[in-house]
């Protein structure tokens, strides 16, 4: 498979590593996705894909690379894939959840309520993770999507998780300071692995 095939020619470090004790739920932007699931393939985690399309593609690279995807979106079905997300983490089907928090569609870099939904449920730790590439391309989408050019090198950091109790505080402030936290985290980490921060403030 392509995105196999294109792992083998690039190298993958990762920060932090030992925070992640699953059972957690990893944040990330949709576009960093391709990045940071360098770090995750063959893990067996549980993530979401919409209904559209797209997602029906992004199911089946989802399955190929290891991981499981259920389907729904903001607007179809979301509910029910984050109940098959929580059956499968509780049941010990997948370690950990992982939620693109401003997919599928954005608004860009805006953290949604499901993943605090999800980690609530679970009373389990909500993890940011982000990554960067010596050389990328960064594609002219919603996302801004970074692809990562054969032959050089990812980090893929993780950040410190937010605990439960944590979680547990007021909602707005929850989702805000996610999206503070992931944001911090992409732009040091971009302007120690690529030199130069590779996303347009917003």
């Amino acid at each position: 498979m392509l995105l196999r095939l294109w792992r083998t020619t690039i190298r993958v470090e990762n920060r932090n590593n030992e925070v992640r004790k699953p059972p957690y739920v990893l944040a990330l932007w949709h576009g960093r996705v391709i990045p940071n699931m360098m770090d995750n393939y063959d893990c067996g985690s549980v993530t979401m894909a919409s209904r559209s399309n797209d997602g029906a593609l992004a199911a089946g690279i989802v399955d190929q690379l290891g991981l499981i995807a259920t389907r729904g979106s903001n607007s179809r079905r979301g509910k029910e894939a984050l109940t098959e997300m929580e059956e499968k983490v509780r049941a010990g089907e997948a370690p950990f959840a992982a939620l693109t928090v401003d997919g599928p569609r954005g608004p860009w870099r805006r953290v949604k309520v499901g993943i605090v939904s999800l980690a609530r449920r679970l009373r389990v730790p909500i993890i940011p993770i982000t990554s960067s590439c010596r050389r990328a391309w960064v594609l002219d989408s919603w996302d801004h999507m970074v692809l990562p050019k054969p032959f050089t090198t990812v980090v893929v950091a993780y950040g410190e998780p937010w605990t439960p109790e944590r979680l547990a505080g007021p909602l707005p402030g929850v989702l805000s300071g996610l999206a503070a936290d992931l944001d911090a985290l992409t732009a040091a980490l971009d302007r120690d692995v690529a030199g130069r921060e590779l996303w347009p403030p917003l």
